[in-house]
Parts: structure tokens; C-alpha cells; sequence
């Protein structure tokens, strides 16, 4: 007689699981592939210098830690499958078919193509999916229509094949349940396993850290063995909140160096009453005017302008996304969560709104954009810092008749429509422009038809009609009264690819962007070497306008020398910061609390020799880390409701 074999044999826990066993490989064979490409696509971006470590040990971290990763996901959706599959056959097998299949088809499908997309977004804000993406969601499906016709097809036939793949492989697995028999010792494991975590919930909740791999990998390399829907997912469960309090240094030494509260130096009266006008430049890189750069542009109107203005060529922004770039210009401060402020929980933390302060001065406000009206939230941005007005492209006349650009109006077409307005106003009066020509994917009107260069790249192409728009601005602007007695601010919002999204990245070059000041009453050259940022232009434009109370700031104003601390600061990433001196820029990773990398840039623009062990250069590492520390403990105190000083 043939005896039977043992329930729990290899064999046969091996046959009544294999289909949730391929099911689970198949997956992480398409995650694995998926890494593959983001690797290869966007490798001048994760690795620079000599991050990159070739040696066997530093691989297989990066490969233990992206297949944990996605493994994690894989985990997390299809255990609920598997206990659901568990719990429908005590109830009614309709419900799979109904139900249960359909949604994890889908939830399983979106987690894939949320990996597939960051292949090509992550160039857009250098890091993966986060709750972010709630904010931006239709321009990135706007961008996608601009890429390369191949990349569309191959994007949607990507879509169909994981549909259609992953109906196949939840079908097949749906199926072996019909016996009653498989999985059912996977299911009671991870029944275990769950049991587990919440008896030691708090070890557990540390490996569902996105950042965990930390532990063994550098933060430039942490977006490679990261999973999108695990980044995703994790960020929009704490509600876009990434700010942790931190207590490096004490209280007095951090407020010495990062005073928060000051008062303005307001240049002895000279600009008390002007009016300003301020052009926050969409996407436009430092690059475009540099002369030794590659990517300088002939542009007549800034290349004029230049010869009368003060041109700050040491000016940096703070983070790669319009939402933080307008938070740090107008605002005058960091955003530290993953969501802008202006959506945040920290809605009501301490700040100067620049239209409330300027009100009291009697200066009237608007912002202006040929974007659909609260795109990005600015709508929402602009009401909490106090600015009057907001124009959008409904409020232009005829709009839909107008060159359009894919994020909205052309820019001759709302600059022509905001000269309208300003002549409209009486003095003072404070009016902001945000133009989109110069954003991705740099589409022109069919009338630009200047004869360019054929080494000009699609974002220098877009420079050069952004130039042309203002010479037409400034050509009608200079016929009006209130002409003479304003001052001119021009700051872009972020730093981006001057050769195109395929560009490389370096991690002082890309956040040097342009700042100017144009006062056409002094009409004069100069050149400053000062290190400053974004963060400065919210005293610059109050001290213009002789605002006299105490204001709430990161920055300075720069139009006065003595208020410019010598470091700027940059978030690279969820929880990497960079502080950028005259020399040298130290990353410092706010998850580990430790420095990074230490460039000496001035020496090495390759950023090829990474001077963190060299013991040289220890006075450096502690000198700067002590500046990002305290900048970093300001600004958390500040988001965690603590005493500005």
C-alpha cells in the first residue's frame, strides 16, 4: 500500500504554494527590471564623483537592499490579497471575481507603473514618488506627451502588458485556490509575522523607513534600491510630514548663527517708496549666463540689461521644485516637508507675508501667470502670504485664442497682460511675474522664428523667446510714469537641465541660478561674488519698499553687504542638505545625522575627489557642518512650533 506523504514534507509545501510563489517572483522580476532601466537612465544623477563604489561589497548592498525593498511591496499588497482570498471562500467566491481580483490587479498595477514613471520624472525633482505628486499630478501626465513618440508607445504599451500580465498571474493564483489547500501555510506564517510586528511594533516601524537602507548605502544611492509605491505610499500615510525635531547644538549657539528675526537694513531711504517688480523665471540654470559655460545664450535683452544692473553670480535656490522655490523667494523660508507649506499642517507657522508687510507701507500686490488658476496651489500660495490680486490665463481676454504653451499662455501674452495691469495701478505697487516658456518641455509659438544656433538646446531655445517676451515688456514699460521710480528683480524658481532633461547634474552647479536687480534710476554695472540665495529676496524687496519691522527670515537682503552670511543652503533630497560656501559644499544627512561628501568645487568642478576622510581637511567638515546643523535645528524648531528668535 502506498503510504501518503507527510502534510508539512518539502514536496509538498512546495506544491501547495508554488502558485503564490511565482506569483511573488514574477513581480519582483518586473520591479528588478524596472531598477535595471531607472540605473541606467538616470545614473549621472545618482552617482557623481566618486560615489559610485565598484568594489563586490558595494553591489550586492545595492542589490540586497533593492530587492528587500521591493520585495516589502510585493509583501505588503499581496499578503491582504492572500488573506482576503482566505476569507472569500468562507463567504462567497463571487467576491474574487468581483471584487478581490479586479482591486489587486489594480493596486498591484499602479505600484508598477509608479516605478516605471520615476524612470523619467525622478529627473524633475531627484527623488522618488512621494505625496508631492498629489500636488503636480496633471503636468507630469502633460510632460509625458512631449517625450519622444517612442518612449509614449513604449510608456502605454508598458501600461497594457502589466494589465494584462498581471490579470494572468492573479488569475492562475486565484485558481489554486479552489481546492482549499494552497497557500494556506503562507497565510498562516504571515498571520505570524504580523502578530509579530505589532508585539515589536517599534522595530518594525524603523524597517518600513524608506531611508532604512541608509543604514549601509550613501543617500545619492538610496533612490536606486528605493520602491516608488513604498515612497509613495509612506509619505502620503504622514500626510507629506517629514519634519523631525532636532537638538544639535544648544538654543543660544543656533540662535547666534541662524537669527531668524532681524531688521533691515533699509539703504538710508535711497529706494523707500519704489515700486518692484519681481520675475520669478521658470527653470532657468545660472548656465544660460555664464560666459564660460557651454550653455550661455545670446540674449540681447538680458545681455543689455546686464550692462545696468547688479548681476549676483554666486546665487543658489534651495530645492529643485517650483512649489519650494516660491515658498523660499516669497517667503523667505525652507520648506521641510515633502507637500508645499501652503498645504501642509504647518500652514500656521510664524512668517512675514510679503503682501501683508507691504500693505503697510500703502503698496498694492498681484501675482501673475499665464497658467490655469491655482495650478501648482499657487492661488493658494499667493492668499497666504498676503498678495491682493492673482491673474491666471481665464482672466485674460481671449485666452483661448492666444499662443498657448503645454503649462499654459506664452509668455509675450501675459507680460503684455501684466503691463496692462501695473499701468492700471497707482504707485506703489508690488507685482510679481511667473512665466512657464521656460519650463519642460520648452514648446514655442509658431511666430518665434528667430534664426538660432544649431547647438542650442530645446531649454536655450525657450531662454532666448523668454528674452525676446521681456524686450517687448520692458520696450513698452519704459513709456510709463511709474517706469523710473521701479526697481526690478529677476530670480528663478529652480535650477534645471540647460542641455535638456538628459543633462548631468553636479551637485553645486545644479542649484546656481541668475539674480538680478535693475533700478533704472542708477543704471549702473555691477558684479557681486556674494553667496546668496532665494531666501533673500523677501528682505530685498521689503527693505526696497522701507519696511521697518522686525522681519521673519532665512535669508538676507541683498542689497546690503553686511547681511549676506557668506553659506547658502540646499535640500537635495527627503533628508539630505547641502550648505555651499566660496569654496567648498558639505552634504549632510539629517536621517543618519552625519556628513556625506565634502567637494573642495573652486579646485575640483568635477567634484571628482570627496575630501570627507581627509584629515586635512577636519576643520572644513566641522566648520560647515556646524552651519547646516544649526540651519537645519532652526528650521525644524520653527516647523515644530518652538520660539523663532
Amino acid at each position: 500500500m502506498k503510504m501518503k506523504s507527510f502534510p508539512f514534507s518539502g514536496k509538498t509545501v512546495w506544491q501547495n504554494n508554488k502558485p503564490f510563489t511565482w506569483f511573488l517572483l514574477s513581480l519582483l522580476l518586473i520591479y528588478s527590471v524596472l531598477k535595471i532601466i531607472f540605473y541606467n537612465y538616470n545614473f549621472s544623477l545618482l552617482f557623481t564623483g566618486d560615489e559610485l563604489s565598484n568594489s563586490p561589497a558595494g553591489t550586492t548592498r545595492l542589490i540586497k537592499w533593492s530587492l528587500a525593498n521591493d520585495l516589502l511591496v510585493i509583501l505588503l499588497i499581496n499578503s491582504a490579497l492572500l488573506l482576503l482570498l482566505q476569507a472569500s471562500r468562507l463567504v462567497t467566491p463571487k467576491i474574487t471575481n468581483w471584487f478581490i481580483l479586479p482591486a489587486f490587479v489594480l493596486l498591484n498595477s499602479f505600484a508598477i507603473l509608479l516605478n516605471l514613471a520615476d524612470i523619467f520624472y525622478f529627473r524633475f525633482h531627484f527623488q522618488r514618488a512621494n505625496a508631492d505628486l498629489l500636488y503636480v499630478l496633471d503636468h507630469p501626465f502633460e510632460q509625458l506627451f512631449h517625450q519622444n513618440i517612442f518612449i509614449i508607445i513604449a510608456f502605454f504599451a508598458g501600461i497594457a502588458g502589466t494589465l494584462f500580465l498581471l490579470w494572468k498571474l492573479h488569475k492562475k493564483f486565484i485558481a489554486s485556490f479552489s481546492d482549499g489547500k494552497h497557500a494556506g501555510l503562507l497565510t498562516g506564517i504571515i498571520l505570524f509575522c504580523i502578530g509579530l510586528a505589532v508585539l515589536f511594533k517599534t522595530s518594525f516601524s524603523k524597517v518600513l523607513l524608506p531611508s532604512y537602507p541608509l543604514l549601509e548605502i550613501r543617500s545619492k544611492q538610496l533612490p536606486l534600491v528605493q520602491n516608488s509605491f513604498h515612497t509613495f505610499l509612506y509619505s502620503v500615510f504622514r500626510k507629506g510630514e517629514e519634519v523631525t525635531l532636532k537638538d544639535y547644538l544648544p538654543a543660544a549657539t543656533c540662535d547666534s548663527l541662524f537669527p531668524l528675526k532681524k531688521t533691515l537694513q533699509i539703504n538710508n531711504g535711497k529706494t523707500a517708496g519704489k515700486s518692484i517688480v519681481l520675475f520669478i523665471m521658470e527653470s532657468v540654470p545660472y548656465d544660460f549666463f555664464d560666459p564660460a559655460s557651454p550653455f550661455k545664450v545670446e540674449m540681447p535683452f538680458f545681455d543689455s540689461l546686464l550692462q545696468k544692473s547688479t548681476f549676483f553670480n554666486n546665487a543658489f535656490c534651495y530645492a529643485h521644485e517650483s512649489n519650494k522655490g516660491i515658498v523660499a523667494i516669497l517667503g523667505g523660508i525652507p520648506t521641510l516637508s515633502d507637500i508645499p507649506v501652503y498645504h501642509s499642517q504647518y500652514i500656521n507657522i510664524p512668517v512675514t507675508p510679503i503682501g501683508t508687510a507691504l500693505k503697510k507701507n500703502n503698496y498694492s500686490s498681484f501675482f501673475c501667470i499665464g497658467d490655469d488658476y491655482d495650478n501648482f496651489g499657487f492661488a493658494k500660495c499667493m492668499n497666504w502670504l498676503g498678495v491682493e490680486k492673482y491673474y491666471s490665463k481665464q482672466d485674460i481676454p481671449d485666452y483661448k485664442n492666444k499662443p498657448t504653451h503645454s503649462m499654459g499662455l506664452q509668455d509675450e501674452v501675459v507680460l503684455d497682460f501684466m503691463h496692462q495691469k501695473i499701468t492700471e495701478l497707482k504707485p506703489p505697487f508690488f507685482a510679481i511675474n511667473y512665466n512657464v516658456s521656460t519650463h519642460y518641455p520648452y514648446d514655442l509659438p509658431a511666430s518665434f522664428k528667430v534664426d538660432l544656433p544649431k547647438r542650442y538646446s530645446s531649454p536655450m531655445k525657450s531662454m532666448c523667446y523668454y528674452d525676446q517676451s521681456l524686450q517687448q515688456f520692458f520696450n513698452a514699460a519704459k513709456k510709463e510714469a511709474w517706469f523710473a521710480n521701479t526697481i526690478f528683480i529677476f530670480c528663478s524658481d529652480h535650477w534645471m537641465f540647460p542641455e535638456g532633461v538628459k543633462g548631468e547634474y553636479n551637485a553645486v552647479t545644479g542649484y546656481k541660478i541668475p539674480v538680478i536687480i535693475y533700478d533704472p534710476s542708477v543704471n549702473e554695472k555691477k558684479t557681486s561674488e556674494r553667496m546668496v540665495s532665494q531666501f533673500d529676496i523677501l528682505g530685498t524687496v521689503l527693505a526696497t519698499a522701507g519696511y521697518k519691522d522686525t522681519v521673519l527670515s532665512y535669508g538676507g537682503n541683498l542689497l546690503d553687504s553686511n547681511s549676506s552670511s557668506g553659506f547658502v543652503f540646499s535640500k537635495t533630497g527627503s533628508s539630505l542638505y547641502q550648505v555651499t560656501d566660496s569654496a567648498y559644499v558639505l552634504g549632510f544627512n539629517s536621517a543618519t545625522d552625519k556628513a556625506e561628501y565634502l567637494y573642495h568645487y573652486k579646485k575640483d568642478g568635477g567634484l571628482k575627489e570627496d575630501l570627507l576622510k581627509n584629515k586635512n581637511a577636519l576643520p572644513i567638515i566641522e566648520a560647515l557642518t556646524i552651519r547646516v546643523k544649526a540651519f537645519i535645528q532652526k528650521a525644524s524648531s520653527h516647523y515644530k512650533g518652538r520660539a523663532v528668535n
